[in-house]
């Protein structure tokens, strides 16, 4: 009686393992727009998130009271790791000569947003820009929320990714045009 459920039990887990999905990895992409030109070097610290955007999956907001996550598809890294390689790929390498200024922000939102005319990628960063030699505790130098948003002709993981790039890469010509007026 005891091989007989212990022979069932290892043929449950090994059918188990046998129908575990397929997870899809997802990343922004960290090729330079060229389009986020700044009379300073931008340099990109360490992007802090909200706690719904900790997860690895990639968030859906389904309605203003509710979010869901892709099951299968997730992000291949933290979701303020990646918005920070693609800030800093959108900024470029220092330039010497030039003043270095230094970029912190919190990844409010990194999203699909779901309604009524269909789904849009959605991102929204707390910006706050400092002088790189001035300590936390003074005023920044330029303190400001962007937003930016695409519509998704399809509603999947690789479109949303997509165009979530997209967007990090129109708020990086915002923050450096701003950069420039300062």
């Amino acid at each position: 009686m005891r091989l007989r459920l212990s022979v069932f039990v290892v043929l449950c887990v090994m059918c188990a393992c046998a129908s575990a999905p397929k997870i899809n990895y997802y990343s922004l992409g960290v090729e330079s727009s060229g389009e986020a030109s700044s009379a300073a070097n931008l340099k990109v610290e360490r992007l802090r998130t909200t706690e719904a955007l900790g997860r690895s999956q990639i968030m859906i907001r389904a309605s203003e009271t509710r979010i869901e996550y892709y099951a299968v598809d997730q992000w291949a890294g933290g979701v303020g790791e990646l918005v920070q390689q693609k800030l800093a790929a959108e900024f470029g390498p220092p330039v010497e000569g030039r003043k270095t200024l230094k970029v912190s922000c919190l990844v409010v939102a990194c999203e699909q947003v779901d309604g009524p005319g269909g789904s849009e990628a959605r991102v929204k960063l707390e910006i706050v820009i400092r002088d790189a030699g001035e300590a936390r505790y003074r005023p920044p130098l330029l303190e400001r929320t962007y937003e930016a948003s695409l519509g998704v002709a399809t509603p999947r993981a690789q479109a949303v990714a997509d165009a979530l790039s997209r967007c990090v890469g129109q708020i990086a010509s915002e923050i450096a045009a701003d950069v420039s007026n300062l």
